[in-house]
């Protein structure tokens, strides 16, 4: 099964419209796996893109209430 829809994390980053340090951070944190890699760079599925919002969000929040 071939995923068409994979993103790197700075792809990721530019959808979102966050820094692609911060969307790093949260894969780092959040754990996340790459579905795939090609040599060094990690790929992400769509899916995986709703946990990084939500990590993403979780950030904001926090930041706010400050």
């Amino acid at each position: 099964m071939v995923e068409t829809n994979l993103l790197t994390a700075s792809q990721i980053a530019d959808q979102l419209g966050e820094p692609p340090q911060r969307v790093a951070y949260i894969i780092r944190k959040h754990r996340l796996k790459a579905v795939q890699r090609i040599g060094i760079i990690r790929l992400f599925s769509e899916s995986q893109l709703k946990a990084i919002k939500q990590g993403l969000y979780g950030i904001q929040v926090r930041r706010s209430a400050l």
